[in-house]
């Protein structure tokens, strides 16, 4: 009896040990991630530091970082080349390049506003910059507690069904949705011509129809001029114009992305890691915007804000 029990350790025993040989995971593998991002500004640099400061707290790993611009047409060989276990994409041209380059290699993707993005390729996960409309309208009832008529501009091919949740959302929380529907841009200007009645905030969704580079300075222009603040869409609608934005912290962001990252290195499967917003909020004030419109914001929203434009 004492022989076989020992017998039975030494056997279990060399069993762990070959796992540990067999499976490079377990095996302390130094894995290999490529880092490509669309950008070098100081956003994507953050959210690229707090992921590798992250990660590299539980793995041995090695990294190979791109810049999109620098990848040329040749971009399969590329990957052939580096052969890397995963990839962290930042931006949506940078996911839509790596989307393009592997169906096999997983992809977690950040520093994008809409969710659409991770329905690209069936190996893609991440953290969109987004936050739920019900988190948008928690928040607009911090900023606006006496206001009800909220109106939204949009583009019913691209977001009916993300107006409606909008809509259901909104009610939850005391608010009337005023949904505008804007199916070109030349139909922009007289949608903007409502905000002149029963409108008190005019809250913007990601529509590239409405919500554009191309059509910023008009629908602020129209929020500035009748008095109907806008909650934006970034840090940089903010400080043109836009009373307030849900912000992003970056840091934060790459950390969260890393957490996903840590799970498929670990041999978990991307269809198993739903894409994630952000775990934690952070938002912008423009003080300015919200004197011109006799808004008064409460200390404590401008005490912690993540920047105040005066």
């Amino acid at each position: 009896m004492l022989f076989n029990l020992s017998t039975h350790k030494r056997l279990l025993a060399a069993f762990i040990l070959f796992c540990v040989w067999a499976n490079p995971l377990l095996a302390d593998k130094t894995s290999h991630i490529l880092v490509v991002a669309g950008s070098n500004d100081e956003p994507y640099q953050q959210a690229i530091r707090g992921f590798k400061e992250q990660i590299s707290a539980h793995n041995s790993l090695k990294f190979t970082e791109l810049v999109l611009s620098q990848v040329t047409l040749s971009g399969l060989k590329e990957i052939d080349q580096i052969k890397p276990d995963l990839i962290y994409a930042l931006g949506n041209d940078a996911t839509k390049w790596a989307s393009q380059q592997t169906s096999r290699i997983p992809i977690v993707s950040t520093m994008v506003l809409k969710d659409d993005v991770f329905r690209q390729a069936a190996n893609i996960t991440g953290v969109s910059l987004g936050y739920s409309s019900k988190i948008q309208f928690q928040w607009l009832k911090k900023f606006f507690p006496q206001q009800k008529a909220v109106a939204i501009l949009f583009n019913p091919d691209e977001n009916a069904a993300n107006v409606q949740t909008a809509i259901a959302n909104g009610q939850q929380v005391g608010f009337k949705l005023v949904p505008i529907k804007v199916d070109s841009p030349k139909e922009l200007p007289y949608a903007l011509e409502q905000l002149a009645s029963n409108v008190e905030v005019l809250f913007a969704i990601p529509d590239e129809t409405v919500m554009s580079v191309n059509t910023a300075k008009e629908v602020l222009l129209a929020s500035f001029r009748n008095k109907v603040p806008l909650v934006g869409l970034s840090d940089n609608w903010v400080k043109s114009g836009a009373l307030y934005a849900l912000s992003s912290d970056y840091d934060d962001i790459g950390k969260q992305c890393a957490g996903l990252a840590q799970k498929l290195l670990g041999g978990a499967s991307v269809r198993t890691i739903p894409p994630e917003h952000p775990r934690k909020v952070a938002y912008t004030i423009n003080a300015k915007i919200a004197e011109h419109m006799n808004l008064e914001i409460p200390e404590e929203l401008l005490k912690n804000a993540k920047m105040v434009f005066n």
